[in-house]
């Protein structure tokens, strides 16, 4: 029952790479990648003339580090019994929010020992909205970036109550595909992981 029980929760923690992948960590302290956009298919960013950067580029940038926040988080929360769970309030909505409290809360009571974090590889925008007006300047409004997340999940350790693993020990880089919305924009400080529909296991390469 145990093992069900949390192999349902890391899927769903995958599937949260899946966005929770969730997660990204930033990196254990062992050898990491960085966790920054690589992807050269972002959309060309104009903004008006004589500004920094554009309100796409400011999206992206926020949505990006969102995302690492997000990974990061869960990883403190899971490796850690005692970090408040609330913390999650800062980097999701639900339904992610729900989803990934209610498989800690199960993890934590189980007595599953977790360790590592996810790492993010790769991130490429897909879609994304930052309400502006005709002059290129950012207004109010609900901004969101839909971006392709590729992490690496094979720095995570989970240990069941009887000692036994309840991760395979080959795992390969997974796809995540995340909605990060921001319903208080241009404030910057709305950013939140909104949904993550990428089943646990989908390759990176998967469309």
């Amino acid at each position: 029952m145990t093992h069900n029980i949390f192999r349902k929760t890391a899927a769903l923690t995958f599937g949260l790479v899946t966005a929770t992948a969730i997660v990204a960590a930033c990196g254990t302290d062992g050898d990491t990648y960085d966790p920054a956009p690589t992807s050269t298919q972002q959309p060309v960013l104009t903004g008006p003339e004589g500004s920094l950067k554009s309100p796409e580029q400011q999206a992206t940038e926020a949505a990006t580090a969102k995302i690492n926040e997000f990974y990061a988080v869960l990883a403190s929360i899971q490796n850690d019994p005692a970090v408040d769970i609330n913390r999650l309030d800062g980097v999701a909505v639900d339904p992610v929010l729900a989803g990934i409290k209610g498989d800690i809360t199960t993890q934590r009571s189980k007595g599953v020992v977790s360790s590592g974090a996810i790492t993010v590889l790769d991130t490429s925008v897909t879609r994304q909205e930052a309400p502006k007006d005709a002059e290129g300047n950012p207004i109010a409004g609900e901004a969101f970036v839909e971006m392709r997340t590729c992490v690496d999940i094979s720095a995570l350790s989970s240990t069941l109550p009887d000692g036994t693993s309840a991760l395979s020990p080959n795992r390969a880089p997974e796809l995540a595909k995340f909605t990060v919305r921001n319903a208080a924009w241009p404030d910057a400080s709305g950013w939140r992981i909104a949904s993550q529909p990428t089943k646990p296991g989908t390759s990176c390469d998967s469309p």
